[in-house]
């Protein structure tokens, strides 16, 4: 019964340094999304200038025209705005502490896919995971943090790699990070 409540303790403890690992990335996030605000504000502020002087320019045109080219040039500057986040939070994510992250994974993967076979990652987490798992080392794969599992017959895969996490994320966040960025 002993060994019970220690283990039980030190995955407590484990699944709090989970959440606080998490919830530091969502800080991280909250504070790139008001740095990304910041810079949208002062880019606005540039970008009217530029789009004043161009629409003095276009005046001459049908109106129509005048604001088609003003929703595209406005519409390209939000367009990298929102890529430069993406990939700024894409990088917090590859910045937050692996083997915690991939043992993580590996306990998701353990209720998710309890009959994973093979487990792929980057070759950073290559002996990390090869030490901390029974699951068979597949290969390497192109990464920047994250795994991806399979079952023996390769039927079932979950991918938890950083780069479909964040696109997850993303895709679910990305009217709510357009809002807070260019309102």
């Amino acid at each position: 019964m002993g060994l019970e409540k220690v283990i039980e303790k030190i995955q407590k403890d484990g699944e709090e340094k989970i959440t606080h690992i998490l919830q530091d990335a969502e800080k991280q996030a909250a504070g790139i999304i008001q740095t990304k605000q910041r810079l949208v504000n002062e880019a606005s502020a540039q970008k009217q200038q530029e789009l004043e002087t161009q629409i003095s320019a276009l005046k001459a045109q049908d109106e129509s025209s005048v604001e088609i080219e003003i929703k595209k040039i406005r519409l390209n500057a939000q367009k990298d705005i929102l890529a430069g986040t993406y990939q700024e939070c894409l990088t917090a994510l590859s910045n937050l502490p692996h083997e915690k992250m991939i043992t993580f994974l590996l306990k998701k993967t353990e209720k998710e896919l309890p009959k994973a076979a093979y487990v792929y990652s980057n070759k950073r987490d290559e002996a990390f995971l090869r030490s901390h798992t029974k699951i068979s080392y597949g290969e390497n794969i192109e990464t920047r943090g994250g795994i991806v599992v399979e079952n023996q017959e390769k039927t079932m895969k979950l991918d938890y790699r950083y780069e479909t996490i964040a696109e997850l994320i993303w895709d679910r966040s990305l009217k709510e990070i357009a809002e807070k960025l260019f309102t």
